[in-house]
């Protein structure tokens, strides 16, 4: 036999995988998201068309809740379009107990979701927290609507959120 026809019968062997190179290029993308990544970042979402008032706290929300944004225009429940603003302002002033019924709904249903966590054992207890960004030109009244609503919905610990204001 002759080595040239040996080389033709000879067993091929797999190239297998390479993974060198394909850990370099985890490497890199996990340096670049570590470098990209904010660590002081903003964890809420503003809605369009709002301006939060300003304040010299310096305490950051710990953990994203649910989010009640009011603008001039619209009340937002986790940036949904919940009812027109008009419907808080169109509730007489004389009411005392007023509600926002639309919102009331909504806040309702958030609840019973978290009522359901608490019982598949995905949160301890319920915790009824609200972070709440109403624009800074809305009348108290409206404000006032608001919170009753959501304070009968059960969401009771409210957080207001406002702009950082160097002082």
């Amino acid at each position: 036999m002759s080595a040239g026809r040996a080389g033709k019968f000879a067993k091929k062997r797999d190239a297998g995988l390479n993974i060198t190179s394909m850990m370099d290029m985890f490497t890199i993308i996990l340096v670049f998201l570590i470098k990209s990544y904010s660590a002081d970042g903003s964890i809420l979402t503003n809605a369009d068309d709002l301006v939060l008032p300003n304040s010299e706290s310096k305490k950051k929300p710990s953990d994203v809740n649910l989010q009640l944004a009011v603008t001039q225009d619209m009340i937002l429940l986790d940036n949904v379009a919940v009812t027109p603003t008009d419907d808080a302002r169109n509730i007489p002033q004389e009411e005392p107990d007023p509600i926002i019924t639309k919102l009331e709904e909504r806040l309702k249903v958030a609840m019973a979701m978290e009522e359901e966590m608490v019982r598949m054992g995905a949160l301890n207890a319920v915790q009824g927290q609200i972070i709440v960004q109403v624009d800074k030109n809305i009348d108290f009244d409206v404000l006032f609507k608001i919170m009753n609503t959501c304070g009968k919905s059960g969401f009771n610990n409210m957080n207001f959120a406002v702009m950082e204001r160097d002082g």
